[in-house]
C-alpha cells in the first residue's frame, strides 16, 4: 500500500507542507504520512524517475523551485503526464497517480484562480518572472483581468521574458527593469514571487497598493507584506497560496 507523500527540493527544512498535510491526515483519521526529501537540483530526475518506478511506497509529491521547472524537461515525459497548463506555464508542483499513472500540474495556477476569482483589478504589477510568475500570469488570463490593462511585469534580466508571454497568452505584459523601476504609481495589485531577500531593497520604496498578493511566508512577516500591514491595506499572504 502507498502510504507516504513528500515535498521535494533544496533546502527543504523551511518547508510547512509536513505540518499541514499530517494535520489533516491526523483530523481525517487517515493512514498516511507527508514527509520533507532533500533532493537536489543534479539528483532530481534520477530520483524521481527511481521513486515512480521502482518503489510501491509514494502517493505523491510536492515540488519547490526549482524542482518546478525540472518536472517539465521532456527527459521525464516517458513516466509522468503533465496536463496542458503546466506544459504553458512550463511549471507543475504537484505529481499524483491516477488510473495507475503519474501525472502533474500546477496547483499555483488553482490557487491564484481561487483566491483572486472575487476581486478585480485594473492595474497590475507582477514583481519577478519565474515558475511562480508564470502561474500567476496564467491565472489573471483565466480570470479576464488581462483583457482590461497591461500587467506590468518587475524582473531583474530578460532570460525568462519568452517563457513567460507564452504563460501570459492573450495578456499583454511590459517588462520592467528591476535597477530602474521607480514608478510604484497606485497599482490594484501587486503580486511578488521573489524571495524576501531580493525585495527588501525595493520594499523601502513600496508605497502600498490596492491588494498585495505575496507567494512569500517565511521569515515571517516578509518585506512587502510588512508594509501593507502597517498601512492596514488588503493582504494575500504566502500562506493562503500554500493551503
Amino acid at each position: 500500500m502507498r502510504s507516504t507523500a513528500a515535498v521535494l527540493g533544496s533546502p527543504i527544512s523551511h518547508s510547512l507542507s509536513p505540518t499541514i498535510h499530517n494535520f489533516l491526515y491526523r483530523k481525517f483519521q487517515l493512514e498516511y504520512e507527508y514527509i520533507a526529501v532533500e533532493v537536489k537540483e543534479m539528483e532530481f530526475r534520477e530520483w524521481i524517475r527511481s521513486a515512480l518506478t521502482e518503489t510501491d511506497q509514494w502517493f505523491g509529491f510536492s515540488l519547490t523551485m526549482p524542482l518546478k521547472e525540472l518536472i517539465c524537461d521532456s527527459g521525464l515525459s516517458d513516466c509522468i503526464t503533465l496536463d496542458s497548463e503546466a506544459k504553458r506555464i512550463e511549471s507543475a508542483n504537484t505529481i499524483y497517480r491516477s488510473d495507475e499513472n503519474w501525472h502533474a500540474l500546477s496547483t499555483d495556477l488553482l490557487a491564484f484562480q481561487y483566491l483572486l476569482g472575487k476581486y478585480s483589478f485594473d492595474s497590475i504589477l507582477m514583481i519577478g518572472a519565474g515558475a511562480t510568475a508564470r502561474a500567476a500570469i496564467c491565472a489573471i488570463e483565466k480570470l479576464g483581468f488581462g483583457k482590461k490593462t497591461r500587467v506590468q511585469v518587475l524582473r531583474r534580466d530578460n532570460k525568462r521574458d519568452a517563457r513567460f508571454i507564452s504563460a501570459a497568452g492573450g495578456v499583454q505584459v511590459d517588462f520592467r527593469e528591476w535597477d530602474r523601476f521607480k514608478d510604484w504609481g497606485n497599482f490594484d495589485l501587486v503580486i511578488n514571487t521573489v524571495p524576501n531577500e531580493g525585495v527588501v531593497a525595493v520594499s523601502e520604496n513600496f508605497p502600498g497598493c490596492g491588494v498585495l498578493m505575496d507567494a512569500i511566508y517565511s521569515p515571517w512577516p516578509p518585506a512587502l507584506t510588512e508594509t501593507q500591514m502597517s498601512l492596514r491595506k488588503p493582504i494575500i499572504s504566502g500562506l493562503e497560496l500554500l493551503t
